[in-house]
């Protein structure tokens, strides 16, 4: 909301950028200080996540906004993201286990400067609405309007939904991991599996939006996305929890810009920044629902079989985001109709 308030959101990015990067790099010196008998970390951290979590959001805002300005697909640059990250974690699944926890850290905030010069320096691009304006007020943004788009809020409720088993799946995969016999350790080869399956996707995301709408692919995604949890709850040893990672690419690669975009396409021009947060706050939501639900359910049902429930719950919301989508064309369309 501030970025979109200020008509920058280079600005915001720098500020969220530095001062996240400075607070994680400190959680090391934090770990051993207590507060009346409290560790420091459950004061530190939230203060931390509280400047980290937007940055992704904020980029993929200015990312869409510029590749719009210049006639670039959003997919392809993405996915220099995906490949940054699979780099680093396929190193680090190597060499995590090899070092002190705390380099980790501080390796966090190495890799940080050079991104915070890019953003610096990044003169001449698009960067809000109307720049040499005043900021806006906040009556001016006029934040209910993005709470009148059916579909905007349909897919902002979608998503709660659908991060729930996203979410677990991804925070108790370990669990998954020492279920049947490997090592924890290795969690970055996974995830590099995964990024690396991200790249090839999003550079062909800009020919399957021209075949296809939005929301299809981002029911296609969900489709497969609870393939891959389901096939979850049949693993017997590391080497198929790797290959069934390749799914979590597949579907990631088409989620992350397409859900994007479409948030973006559906936003009022004034809040194109603050629907993107407003999203991104919604995970967070569903990350917290997730993270309760699946530990009850691990704890009573089993590690595979919470996988097999993530999996069906999943294709749940696919179905009932495919009912709001036929809704939304015969209802809204009709009303809208009327009304004109």
């Amino acid at each position: 909301m501030l970025s979109d308030k200020l008509r920058s959101i280079r600005k915001i990015i720098l500020l969220a950028l530095a001062v996240g990067a400075l607070l994680f790099a400190a959680v090391p010196l934090f770990s051993r200080v207590t507060v009346l008998g409290i560790n420091a970390l459950f004061l530190v951290i939230p203060v931390t996540m509280f400047f980290r979590q937007p940055v992704m959001p904020l980029i993929d805002n200015w990312s869409i906004r510029n590749a719009a300005a210049s006639g670039l697909s959003f997919g392809p640059i993405r996915a220099f993201g995906a490949l940054s990250f699979a780099l680093l974690a396929f190193g680090l699944g190597y060499a995590a286990p090899r070092m002190d926890l705390a380099h980790l850290f501080y390796i966090s905030l190495a890799v940080t400067v050079p991104a915070l010069a890019l953003v610096a320096f990044s003169r001449g691009t698009q960067d809000g609405h109307d720049t040499g304006r005043k900021p806006l007020t906040f009556k001016e943004m006029q934040f209910g309007a993005l709470f009148k788009n059916y579909y905007l809020v349909t897919y902002i409720i979608f998503t709660v939904f659908q991060r729930i088993p996203f979410t677990s799946s991804m925070v108790f995969l370990p669990f998954l991991i020492e279920a049947v016999g490997g090592d924890i350790g290795q969690l970055g080869i996974i995830l590099g599996v995964r990024a690396a399956t991200e790249i090839p996707v999003m550079f062909l995301f800009k020919k399957l939006q021209k075949r296809f709408a939005l929301p299809i692919l981002i029911m296609v995604s969900t489709g497969i996305f609870a393939a891959e949890v389901i096939l979850y709850g049949f693993v017997t040893h590391f080497g198929m929890i790797v290959a069934i990672s390749v799914l979590h690419g597949a579907a990631n690669g088409l989620m992350i810009p397409a859900g994007s975009t479409y948030v973006y396409s559906l936003a009022p021009e004034k809040l194109k920044a603050t629907s993107q947060t407003v999203l991104a706050s919604m995970t967070a939501i569903a990350g917290i629902l997730s993270g309760v639900l699946g530990g009850w359910l691990i704890m009573r049902v089993g590690i595979t079989e919470f996988y097999l429930m993530m999996g069906v719950l999943s294709a749940v919301c696919l179905g009932l985001f495919a009912v709001s989508i036929a809704v939304g064309r015969r209802v809204v369309l009709q009303v809208e109709n009327v009304e004109s």
